[in-house]
């Protein structure tokens, strides 16, 4: 095996965790290669992520992602390779069959982690690991995966109604202080610290990040006993219940390196809600103008 050919797979999965993350935050933008050593060629060429993870340089029928992955060159000694990975999944299926039968969400995980590696390997052995490439594997990957719903836990009957004259002026006013109050809470910029955390193997910024979760909470939990006028009670009532939604995603996507499907879930969920939280934000602002 030659050792270039061989990176750590801890170091791949935090890779693919931490790119994923930019992948979903900055949307989905198509994988586009130019080939600048055609003449005359000004029209972008697509590069599908299945044709790289399915490339076969030695014509072996082993994928250069599996080949590398094993510390071999997939540009040469086509049998010598294809020997050596069938030997290896042999022992591997040997010794998965002396294991107890794995559940359905473990089979997923193991599925979900094998399309994530392979993909990302073949990535960065092609030359093509960018923003842009891993942004099409978000999108990707995430088709594969249902959302989860996040039940409301405050409802209409919670709300404290406030229809004075001034309710509207006072709930402004208190949700303005409610914001002051998180403002050193680093809402918003927790992909950051568990891009970081997850990078450096660093508990700290996980444990910072989990924080965040719970001032996310905290912040639905203030928000829902504000009293507010009845014209912009379900507008605080939805935002209420998405920083809850908010806070339960970040506290799955800590879980992404143990579980994989979890953790893309939860990164997925994340979005949405951060996503309604701004329709949130528009919605009362456009009704206090």
């Amino acid at each position: 095996m030659d050792s270039k050919y061989l990176p750590s797979r801890i170091f791949v999965i935090r890779i693919v965790v931490i790119l994923l993350i930019i992948g979903v935050v900055f949307g989905v933008i198509k994988i586009v290669k130019y080939f600048k050593n055609k003449p005359n060629s000004k029209t972008p060429v697509k590069v599908l992520v299945k044709d790289i993870v399915q490339k076969d340089s030695n014509s072996n029928g082993i994928a250069d992602w599996e080949e590398y992955l094993w510390g071999l060159n997939p540009s040469k000694n086509g049998p010598e390779n294809k020997e050596f990975i069938m030997a290896k999944r042999k022992t591997l299926a040997e010794n998965n069959n002396t294991l107890s039968p794995q559940n359905n969400e473990a089979k997923e995980n193991e599925q979900l982690s094998k399309e994530l590696f392979s993909v990302v390997m073949s990535l960065m052995q092609s030359g093509n690991l960018s923003e842009e490439s891993i942004s099409e594997v978000s999108k990707t990957i995430g088709s594969k995966i249902e959302v989860e719903q996040i039940p409301d836990i405050y409802t209409k009957n919670m709300l404290i109604i406030n229809n004075k004259e001034d309710g509207d002026i006072a709930y402004f006013q208190a949700f303005k202080d409610l914001n002051e109050k998180y403002k050193d809470a680093d809402l918003g910029g927790e992909l950051t610290i568990i891009a970081q955390g997850i990078e450096k193997n660093d508990p700290q910024a996980l444990y910072i990040a989990t924080t965040i979760a719970s001032s996310y909470r905290s912040f639905g939990k203030e928000l829902i006993k504000i009293p507010v006028p009845e014209y912009l009670s379900e507008g605080n009532l939805n935002l209420a219940n998405d920083y809850e939604k908010v806070s339960q995603s970040l506290e799955g996507m800590l879980k992404i390196l143990d579980n994989p499907l979890i953790g893309m879930r939860a990164l997925l969920s994340y979005k949405k809600y951060t996503d309604k939280i701004m329709t949130d934000l528009e919605n009362i602002s456009s009704n206090l103008d």
